[in-house]
């Protein structure tokens, strides 16, 4: 929306009859909330289709000018989370993203769709003026490589977010790739969520590359878990991780490909000089005993660990004394080891940390080969 379409509808905004520009009373209403400011009215979710009309739902038809969303949208100062789903594909929505560039108010804003190269390009003065958004998601698409670069090429401008989520997208190695060149230009992000993807050795590469070669990223949560990443993959991750000072939750559930030797380099992280990790999940990880051998003498290094997850592994007898072994000198409050295969010799090796443990709050250990003398 340029300069002279933005005083078109600034023009007509007060006498504009509403239901002369929607396809329904309700998505009327909706427009009447985003003009007159509505104090509670704080999130929109714009999509094509819904089984009932939801009060935030806007459920684009034949008759809605979204020249007219995008206008109010732009100017509201209530609105915190925006969400695009769906969307009609004969349906251009460049009128209603050029007047979203007006919003300074917006915090989240939920891309459910390929919403299409220029589109992309149109949003480019939201994500750089408003200074309030924290959160980009993409999800529940599939973004391929020329969406990948579109995304990258939104990304390169400077921006003030701190979150960025891609979880359940398709992501594969090349469109990690695209996507983690952009990141560079985003050292301010503290939180980056890449789970149930596809993401593989190359992608954490190039993710692993970007990290290392930013000045002081702010990384803290890092939640790459359900894909395809092995120990080469993992390796190059964690070079770029050990420059993550801020980093205090990682997430590597269900990358069932990792071997001892991924697990022998996520080691080097605990024990690197500026670890402050605080939460690590390897659930379903297949880790065995030899596994928590190899892990158990980083995490030795580790005291400032709060929560562990180490359930869905194969985790015996004597895994569980080399765990508890290197977790007597943390602080750790939250472990998880349900549908392991220790028995009650490996749980009374666990009774010495319930012990010594005195923050500890939470003890999971469902689906092991624990008998009633054991739980006594």
């Amino acid at each position: 929306m340029d300069l002279q379409d933005y005083e078109y509808y600034e023009a007509r905004a007060k006498d504009v009859k509403l239901e002369d520009i929607t396809s329904s009373q309700h998505n009327a209403d909706i427009l009447a909330m985003l003009r007159n400011c509505h104090p509670h009215f704080t999130l929109i979710f714009i999509t094509d289709e819904s089984d009932y009309y939801d009060y935030h739902e806007f459920v684009v038809c034949e008759g809605d000018d979204l020249g007219w969303l995008g206008y109010f949208v732009g100017r509201s100062k209530e609105l915190e989370y925006l969400n695009i789903s769906d969307l009609p594909d004969n349906l251009n929505i460049d009128s209603f993203l050029r007047g979203l560039g007006h919003n300074r108010s917006i915090q989240t804003l939920c891309i459910c769709t390929d919403i299409g190269e220029s589109c992309f390009q149109t949003l480019v003065p939201f994500l750089r003026n408003n200074n309030n958004l924290r959160d980009l998601t993409f999800t529940c698409f599939n973004i391929g490589l020329q969406c990948a670069r579109n995304i990258a090429s939104l990304l390169g401008q400077r921006s003030s977010l701190k979150s960025l989520n891609f979880g359940s997208t398709d992501l594969g190695d090349e469109e990690l790739v695209e996507i983690a060149s952009a990141l560079r230009t985003q050292p301010q992000i503290d939180e980056l969520s890449l789970c149930h993807n596809h993401i593989g050795r190359d992608g954490c590469v190039a993710l692993g590359n970007v990290l290392e070669g930013v000045r002081n990223p702010n990384l803290a949560t890092l939640n790459i878990g359900s894909n395809v990443i092995d120990d080469e993959g993992l390796h190059a991750l964690v070079a770029g991780l050990i420059n993550c000072h801020n980093l205090t939750s990682l997430y590597l559930h269900g990358n069932g490909l990792i071997t001892e030797a991924g697990l022998r380099s996520l080691s080097t992280l605990f024990q690197s000089d500026h670890c402050q990790l605080e939460c690590l999940d390897l659930d379903q990880t297949n880790i065995d005993n030899n596994g928590v051998a190899v892990l158990s003498a980083g995490l030795a290094s580790l005291s400032t660990l709060k929560k562990l997850n180490l359930s869905n592994n194969h985790i015996g007898d004597q895994g569980m004394q080399d765990l508890v072994g290197s977790l007597v000198n943390c602080n750790i409050e939250d472990l998880y080891l349900s549908h392991n295969s220790f028995s009650v010799f490996g749980l009374r090796s666990l009774g010495t940390l319930v012990q010594r443990a005195t923050r500890l709050k939470s003890l999971c250990l469902r689906n092991n080969a624990i008998d009633d003398e054991g739980l006594q």
